[in-house]
């Protein structure tokens, strides 16, 4: 329901921006992270939006003070105050993801999270890097994430695809294999 709502923002921002080139709407981008952040610290500054009994205008001052507090462009604080008019601003996290998805199929990136039972060394990171740039033939984004369950292997999801060369993973095709 949340990315459905999110998305006519997210589109009708990256249209009125995209003009404007990558590094306007990356800086877009973190503004609107930042302000999502700031909510997500402070879940009552997003109940002041939603509780009927605060006036519209003390809303949009609000709003006003916080853009220009964290200093943001005006198609960001036109964003918030969009968003703040259609009780929306609990969806700003979506917004922002999908915003980001539609930056970085603009700007040629994909996002890819790697799972690993120890950190990586930076060689290690960049071979799996370049691996992944060749294999999707884009620029890849790569956060990494340590869980040491997985034993040995890794386990890598681009997207919807998930690439599971985990020990755990191998062990239970082995034995799926040799209940047969």
């Amino acid at each position: 329901m949340s990315r459905r709502v999110a998305r006519p923002y997210a589109v009708a921002l990256y249209e009125v921006t995209r003009r404007e080139g990558i590094p306007a709407l990356r800086e877009i981008e973190r503004q609107l992270a930042t302000v999502a952040e700031l909510f997500a610290r402070e879940p009552a500054l997003v109940r002041v939006f939603e509780v009927p009994g605060v006036t519209p205008a003390t809303k949009r001052d609000l709003v006003a003070t916080i853009a220009r507090t964290l200093g943001v462009r005006p198609e960001t604080h036109r964003m918030l105050v969009a968003l703040e008019a259609h009780l929306r601003l609990r969806f700003l996290p979506d917004v922002v993801q999908m915003f980001r998805e539609l930056v970085d199929r603009a700007d040629g990136v994909v996002r890819a999270r790697a799972e690993l039972p120890v950190a990586p060394e930076p060689a290690e990171l960049a071979a799996l890097q370049q691996a992944l740039a060749r294999l999707f033939a884009a620029r890849i984004e790569l956060e990494v994430q340590v869980h040491p369950e997985l034993l040995a292997g890794f386990v890598v999801r681009v997207g919807s695809q998930v690439f599971d060369g985990s020990l755990v993973a191998q062990l239970r095709r082995f034995a799926a294999a040799a209940a047969q």
